[in-house]
């Protein structure tokens, strides 16, 4: 749906049964020079001609003028011109330098010179370039002077777009029209993406990025039509479940990083294996089975110390354990409460419920009791009142530590109805001998 059909396939099937008429000089009024070359195609007043000796094989491409003066050296290929620019690939027999593109104007000079191992025609003054990267293939977009205009981070996605596993085609006579794939049972991968004008427009009118779908991985790509993050994310995080102030959480295999959500670029690599939603302008994030804080722009605000960590809260508070202690910290990492309980819950309305010796109480952010701890059972403060146990009676408990009784609780309630169906089938039992009494003295 997203991606047009991969014309090489088409196209070498096509070509391939039109050899011999490739092989067969072209005449044309007025221009008896074309007659020594077997494939031409008109760039108002400048000509893309080829000479093809063996076909698929050996063949030479020229651009030459309107009078068939040669404005370039043999080439092997030269592709269309899109606006001033033409991509052509050079004829060399330097195996490392063999097959790499560039572009040359309509006088036939190299503006950009063939270093690229696949490119494309210019779309709104920009193309795509592959080349290698270390094991990978990269890919980055680049302007009609060749600046560089965004790099793909192929080096995050490390199991991806190994050139060890790529598949480099071309269709037969014509190098410009290549393709780079990754094969996946019947499935294949490419980096340099083509939507359909269809939806091409649907990106184009996205507010900032867009996420697509291919082949169970997902892709990014912003309004301007530049791939952003290729097509590998495991999980994307659209709905903000995760997410939030400018960041989007993104999953590649087993681990987690983020994205700008405006630009699409990755902030963070894939470090994390657990995430929290983001509060007060931090994301507790989970490396080494420890958690942290990084801020929006993914530098660590607080080291990777914790085994349990909760959001912050208004009281800028947030609850954390080291080895089973329980105590809190600021968004700074400084330690607020002590870590010397063996539960703390999070902050709010200036209180927090701490369980010490298996009793629990309250404390406030300055640590100090507001209600000791002498409850077997209880829950925080989420509502101006919580409810709270002791001596298997339960209590509404108001934050000044009123206590007004509410009933018993739930395990002395399971204990009277034991004690009740135990009654119950004692009286039955009782009744039922009773009766069998009562029908033997009958008999007799």
């Amino acid at each position: 749906m997203f991606q047009k059909a991969v014309s090489w396939i088409v196209f070498i099937w096509i070509l391939t049964s039109f050899q011999n008429a490739f092989c067969q000089p072209v005449s044309v009024p007025g221009k008896p020079w074309l007659s020594e070359y077997n494939v031409f195609k008109d760039y108002k007043g400048v000509y893309v001609v080829k000479k093809i000796t063996i076909p698929c094989r050996a063949y030479e491409t020229f651009l030459v003028d309107n009078n068939g003066k040669k404005l370039t050296p043999a080439y092997r290929d030269i592709g269309d011109f899109s606006g001033d620019l033409a991509e052509f690939v050079p004829i060399e027999l330097d195996e490392e330098k063999r097959g790499r593109h560039g572009f040359i104007n309509r006088r036939g000079e190299v503006v950009i010179p063939p270093i690229y191992v696949s490119t494309d025609k210019f779309y709104e003054g920009k193309t795509w370039v592959i080349y290698r990267s270390g094991k990978q293939f990269g890919l980055s977009y680049i302007d009609s002077t060749g600046k560089e205009i965004y790099k793909v981070p192929i080096q995050y996605f490390k199991k991806d777009f190994l050139i060890s596993a790529a598949q480099v085609d071309m269709i037969c006579n014509y190098d410009t029209r290549e393709d780079i794939l990754w094969w996946k049972g019947r499935n294949y991968f490419i980096l340099n993406w083509n939507f359909s004008p269809f939806i091409e427009k649907e990106v184009k009118s996205s507010k900032y990025i867009y996420h697509f779908l291919y082949e169970g991985k997902y892709g990014i790509i912003d309004n301007n039509m530049i791939l952003r993050v290729p097509v590998s994310l495991d999980d994307i995080d659209p709905e903000y479940k995760f997410s939030g102030q400018g960041m989007e959480r993104v999953k590649y295999g087993d681990k987690f990083g983020y994205i700008n959500v405006f630009t699409g670029e990755l902030i963070t690599d894939f470090l994390y294996t657990d995430t929290r939603k983001p509060t007060s302008g931090l994301f507790w994030v989970k490396k080494n089975n420890k958690w942290g804080c990084i801020d929006k722009t993914g530098k660590t605000r607080i080291a990777f110390l914790y085994d349990e960590a909760t959001g912050f809260t208004n009281e800028d508070r947030s609850a954390v354990a080291i080895n089973g202690k329980f105590g809190h910290i600021d968004k700074k990492g400084k330690i607020r409460t002590p870590l010397q309980y063996d539960f703390a819950s999070y902050y709010n309305r200036g209180i927090s419920m701490v369980r010490i010796d298996d009793k629990y109480g309250y404390i406030d952010i300055n640590n100090r009791y507001i209600i000791e701890p002498i409850y077997d059972e209880a829950l925080p403060f989420d509502k101006e009142t919580t409810i709270a146990e002791r001596l298997w009676l339960r209590f509404e408990l108001s934050k000044n530590g009123t206590e007004r009784f509410i009933g018993f609780s739930y395990k002395l309630n399971a204990v009277f109805i034991l004690i009740g169906l135990a009654l119950f089938i004692y009286a039955n039992n009782l009744i039922y001998k009773r009766m069998q009494l009562n029908k033997a003295r009958r008999k007799k």
